[in-house]
């Protein structure tokens, strides 16, 4: 079973400093530094966006949990936002479900 792990951040006391971007079909988070498509989290898309810098960090955090053992489907970014590809639906936090409509209509498009 792969392990379902937060992809970064614990979340700190005030979510002001989040800073997400939203694009069609992408959610960037440079605090966190990584982006998603609707397919997870992508290396590739963290790359383009953020810069190589983002990108082999993000590699590197795969790394230390091991590439079988990652889960890219379902990511925490900073401000609590959390979603899940199979799912196809982001949440406001990963606790109470309440669906994030902007995030969720920017990544899948519904």
């Amino acid at each position: 079973m792969k392990k379902l792990i937060a992809v970064a951040v614990a979340l700190v006391s005030s979510t002001a400093f989040a800073t997400i971007i939203y694009k069609p079909g992408t959610l960037c988070d440079t605090k966190a530094g990584f982006c998603a498509d609707s397919q997870g989290v992508s290396v590739g898309i963290t790359e383009m966006e953020l810069g190589s810098k983002a990108g082999k960090k993000l590699m590197a955090e795969i790394n230390k949990v091991g590439i079988n053992d990652f889960d890219a489907t379902t990511f925490t970014m900073s401000g609590g936002l959390n979603c899940n590809t199979k799912e196809k639906k982001c949440y406001t936090n990963r606790y109470d479900k309440k669906v994030d409509v902007k995030a969720t209509k920017t990544l899948f498009g519904n």
